[in-house]
């Protein structure tokens, strides 16, 4: 299930929550497979620290 999800997110970019679903993989199997995809990874947003106010 893992390499087919792999090759799903490849062409259809799923995030997290939808490869979770779609292939029974755990978060953070899902999150590997989509921190290693470098297309994703140009659109990825710098994430704020805890307890940040971004306004």
């Amino acid at each position: 299930a893992f390499q087919q999800a792999k090759i799903s997110h490849a062409f259809y970019h799923q995030n997290a929550p939808a490869l979770v679903r779609q292939f029974h993989l755990t978060r953070e199997q899902a999150k590997s497979i989509i921190s290693t995809c470098p297309n994703c990874q140009k659109l990825q947003l710098p994430s704020l620290g805890t307890g940040v106010n971004p306004l």
